[in-house]
C-alpha cells in the first residue's frame, strides 16, 4: 500500500511540475497578446519641403495597446511632443493623436516584428505664421521588440507619419514626418 501511495504522490507532483512549467511557456511565448503600455524617444525628421524649413529635432512619446480576440492584432493609442526649430524663425511645434492597428507577424522568434498603420490629428502651431490648428493625419511604421523578461520589452520603431493639408485652400502638399527612436513599454 505505501509503495501505491509513493508512486501516485510521484506521478501526482511530476504532472504538477509539468503542466506548471508548460503554463510558464505558454505565458513567456505570448507576452505580445497581454495589454501594454509604454514610451519612446528618439529623432524626428521633417521630410520634402518641411525639412526644408525646419531641422531634425528629438522627440518623444507614449503609447498604449489593447489585444483583439486575434492574439496577432492590437489596437494602438500613440501620441507624442515634437518641436522643430531652424536657422531662421520657422518653428513648428507638433503633437499628433492617432490610434492604430499593429500586426505581428505570426514567426516564433524570440524578437518580435510588427507592422502598423493608423490615423488621427495632429495639433500644429506655426511660427512666425501664429498659426494653430488640428489636421488630420496618417502613419504607417515597423517594429522590432524583444522581451527583457516577463514584464518589460524593448524595442526599436519607425513611423512614418503624412500630414493631410489638402482640406486648406492653397495647400500645395502635405507635411511629412519620420519618427524613430527606443521603446520601453510594459506587458499589463
Amino acid at each position: 500500500m505505501k509503495k501505491t501511495s509513493v508512486y501516485c504522490a510521484l506521478i501526482g507532483l511530476c504532472f504538477v511540475v509539468y503542466t506548471t512549467d508548460a503554463l510558464a511557456y505558454k505565458e513567456r511565448k505570448d507576452y505580445f497578446s497581454r495589454p501594454q503600455i509604454g514610451a519612446w524617444f528618439g529623432p524626428i525628421t521633417p521630410l520634402g519641403p518641411l525639412g526644408e524649413k525646419v531641422e531634425t529635432n528629438l522627440g518623444y512619446g507614449a503609447f498604449v495597446r489593447f489585444t483583439f480576440p486575434w492574439r496577432f492584432l492590437k489596437f494602438g493609442i500613440d501620441s507624442s511632443y515634437q518641436k522643430y526649430k531652424s536657422k531662421g524663425v520657422n518653428e513648428l511645434q507638433f503633437v499628433p493623436v492617432f490610434g492604430n492597428i499593429l500586426f505581428q507577424i505570426p514567426v516564433d522568434f524570440p524578437v518580435r516584428f510588427q507592422f502598423k498603420g493608423g490615423a488621427g490629428a495632429a495639433y500644429l502651431n506655426l511660427k512666425p505664421d501664429k498659426v494653430d490648428q488640428w489636421d488630420p493625419i496618417f502613419m504607417a511604421g515597423f517594429e522590432a521588440s524583444f522581451p527583457a523578461g516577463r514584464i518589460v520589452n524593448i524595442g526599436l520603431r519607425i513611423d512614418y507619419i503624412y500630414i493631410y493639408e489638402g482640406y486648406i485652400k492653397g495647400s500645395k502638399n502635405g507635411g511629412h514626418i519620420l519618427n524613430t527612436g527606443i521603446q520601453l513599454y510594459f506587458n499589463l
